[in-house]
């Protein structure tokens, strides 16, 4: 006589809430391919103790959550909702790219976006940014916003203001700098100029 073993799957509406709870740890991180041990250490946890987690055997504090949520790199409260088929990437064809109006194109500039109207939050703003005039008046250039920014040269070559240092900008060229502290072009060479530039949201 032979046995079978089967694994009982319970529906949603079966589940308890700390069911769900780790069915959404697990498939965040199995998502990031993380392992088990990799994640515990992350959360300050034993093994055993996300491995319970994630099975849906223990009742977790807020304070352990948030740190699981922190380690994912979730908000708190995503671990509570399913991803009810929200997608999770977004393609923005170069056909499709916005493009913003605002300050810097009544001086020279053209901002494009390339990430909008996303299902979900945004961490940072990517935008296309082009300067096609010969010369630029480095005082209608000067910008300051909270966050951090990047830059990426594509194309030209520019002089980039940042408090008292100017530092030039050619082809693969990069900069990261705190948008806090005054900045801004002061000069570009063999216009057109693209760049890429990446600013973080402002956290609360």
């Amino acid at each position: 006589m032979s046995s079978t073993s089967s694994q009982v799957v319970r529906s949603p509406e079966e589940e308890s809430w700390e069911q769900r709870i780790g069915r959404r740890i697990r498939a965040l991180r199995e998502s990031r391919n993380v392992t088990l041990d990799q994640m515990a250490a992350q959360c300050r946890l034993t093994k055993g103790q996300l491995s319970r987690i994630e099975n849906g055997k223990v009742s977790s504090p807020v304070s352990t959550l948030t740190r699981v949520a922190a380690a994912l790199g979730v908000a708190p409260g995503d671990l509570f909702s399913e991803d009810n088929g929200v997608p999770r990437a977004v393609l923005v064809t170069r056909e499709s790219r916005r493009t913003i109006a605002g300050r810097g194109s009544k001086i020279g500039h053209a901002y494009e976006s390339l990430a909008f109207d996303l299902p979900f939050g945004k961490d940072f703003e990517p935008h296309l940014m082009t300067i096609e005039a010969e010369t630029i008046d480095p005082k209608q250039n000067i910008f300051r916003h909270p966050g951090q920014e990047f830059l990426f040269m594509l194309e030209g070559a520019m002089d980039y203001r940042h408090g008292e240092e100017v530092y030039r900008l050619n082809p693969g060229d990069s900069l990261y700098f705190d948008g806090m502290i005054a900045h801004g072009p002061v000069a570009v060479h063999g216009p057109p100029v693209r760049f890429l530039s990446v600013i973080s949201n402002a956290k609360d």
